[in-house]
């Protein structure tokens, strides 16, 4: 959670950019076809530890797929009505 006004300026565990990573990884690699699984460790400077896996798939030299996943603490609860 990035909460700057809470004293948290950045997010610990930052899976759009991690699965991103993932994704341009595999499409520089040379492989047509693979898959690739990545283990990720963030925010262990700032005291929030935290562990990603990402990875993506690869076929006839195109990602298409790519995947993130990782344990998580619920750090709030809402509801939005529209």
């Amino acid at each position: 959670m990035f909460a700057p006004l809470y004293g948290i300026p950045e997010d610990p565990a930052t899976g759009s950019g991690n699965v991103a990573l993932a994704g341009l990884l595999a499409s520089l690699r040379p492989e047509p076809d693979l898959k690739l699984a990545l283990r990720i460790a963030q925010g262990i400077d700032m005291g929030r530890p935290s562990v990603l896996e990402a990875g993506a798939e690869k076929r006839g030299g195109k990602v298409i797929g790519m995947t993130l996943g990782g344990r998580c603490v619920p750090m709030m609860h809402g509801v939005l009505e529209v």
